[in-house]
């Protein structure tokens, strides 16, 4: 009987060990978790108030960002920079409007009339400066050509020279003989009639191409003037040809400088008027 209760005990025993055991153990484990807890506490929240509140959570620390502060020593250089640019911008300006003033005064110039110039209609005929003898040899005494009487200008006409009592007509276009004696005539005048030496001096002077003369073949070996007059004085140069009117080449010497050459060729011409029809 004592043996049974033994071994109850000893179970008994055996249960309240193990409870113990396990009490002690909660214990532990409880203690421990207030240990932890504390010590937690003790360090500090780490997700705690920012002193800063402006500064983030993620920003660089204060030790390494960088200094965003202006030297001084820097501010008069940028300063005197801006003012150099200044000044040139202004230079630039005053450049480009005095350029302006040039070329705006340049083309009122050129595309402007002169004080002195004659301004005409187009609808009215030409102003025709009256010149005479008389007040040419008024006006322009010491220019008058010493072996004749011609003067600057005289009562010929534009384009046309005075020498002795004629006047003379050395013409720029080129026509065949009968278009350019035709022409002389609608100009009031004929093809030149060259009669002595000093007419013939004169034409060869003043001429410096060929040109067509008032003389023509009427027969097989007969020259006449337009006026019908025969042939005297002559001044032939090479007269191989075998045409039928008269140039006058002006460019060759005045001794031997008329050839014979076909009416049908394209020429310039000499018109001879007299003084009294001018």
């Amino acid at each position: 009987m004592e043996s049974k209760k033994t071994e109850v005990e000893v179970e008994l025993e055996k249960i309240t060990k193990a409870e113990d055991k396990e009490e002690k153990e909660r214990q532990v484990t409880k203690a421990t978790s207030s240990k932890t807890e504390e010590e937690v506490v003790g360090k500090g929240n780490v997700y705690s108030t920012l002193s800063i509140p402006s500064e983030h959570v993620y920003s660089v620390p204060s030790s390494t960002r960088p200094s965003c502060t202006v030297n001084k020593d820097t501010s008069p250089d940028i300063h005197r920079k801006v003012r150099v640019y200044r000044i040139i911008s202004v230079v630039l300006f005053v450049i480009c409007i005095l350029l302006m003033i040039v070329v705006l005064v340049l083309f009122v110039k050129l595309n402007g009339k002169q004080p002195c110039e004659i301004v005409q209609d187009i609808d009215r005929t030409p102003l025709v400066q009256e010149c005479t003898l008389k007040k040419c040899h008024g006006l322009h005494e010491q220019q008058l050509v010493a072996d004749s009487n011609q003067c600057v200008c005289s009562d010929c006409g534009r384009d046309w020279l005075q020498f002795e009592n004629s006047c003379y007509f050395l013409s720029q276009d080129r026509l065949s003989w009968q278009k350019s004696r035709e022409e002389c005539q609608r100009k009031g005048g004929d093809l030149a009639i060259i009669t002595n030496e000093h007419v013939q001096g004169y034409l060869t002077e003043k001429g410096k191409l060929h040109y067509w003369i008032g003389l023509k073949r009427v027969g097989t070996n007969q020259w006449e003037w337009i006026n019908n007059n025969v042939l005297t004085v002559r001044y032939w140069g090479d007269n191989s040809s075998s045409g039928d009117c008269a140039l006058i080449a002006t460019d060759e010497p005045l001794e031997r400088n008329w050839y014979a050459d076909s009416c049908r060729i394209y020429s310039q011409y000499i018109c001879q008027k007299s003084l009294r029809s001018a």
